[in-house]
């Protein structure tokens, strides 16, 4: 069974943009935005007109076109672990930002959750989680205000 997708109108990718805003602080992206059943979406920016694109959608598995952008969650979008370090996302990610040192790498990098408290750094339900030393985006976290709930995909996990 082929998931149905959406191709979101200027409206509906607009409160996408106000999430991230809210979120991250991302402002703008120039794609098209594709949501499918289970509430992912994806971003899409090639040469592909809106009818291929919906003839692809109810004839291919949807995660075939463009680059999963994440998932909405209690109203918030978490964005993808895959998609943080992308350029056009990366420079714009400046709000909920949660730095972590070289020993909280490793365990977060294991999959562990991280004991931080966050509540004077943000009130938000999601914190970006970034390396002190070298400027990379780590993945997203719940925030449960006396720890980080860690989200990093079992198959990217270090052992």
């Amino acid at each position: 069974k082929m998931s149905k997708i959406e191709l979101m109108d200027k409206t509906k990718k607009k409160k996408i943009i106000e999430n991230l805003n809210d979120n991250y602080g991302i402002e703008n992206l120039h794609h098209l935005f594709i949501r499918s059943g289970n509430d992912k979406i994806r971003i899409y920016s090639g040469g592909l007109s809106l009818e291929e694109l919906n003839f692809l959608g109810k004839n291919l598995r949807v995660e075939l076109i463009g680059a999963s952008l994440g998932k909405i969650e209690e109203n918030n979008l978490r964005i993808n672990f895959d998609i943080l370090n992308l350029p056009e996302i990366k420079s714009q990610i400046n709000k909920n930002i949660i730095e972590i040192s070289e020993e909280q790498i490793l365990e977060w990098l294991k999959g562990k959750s991280l004991e931080i408290n966050t509540e004077s750094i943000t009130k938000n339900d999601l914190v970006v989680v970034k390396s002190k030393n070298n400027q990379d985006f780590l993945g997203v976290a719940k925030n449960r205000k006396t720890y980080i709930q860690n989200y990093v995909p079992k198959e990217r996990r270090i052992r």
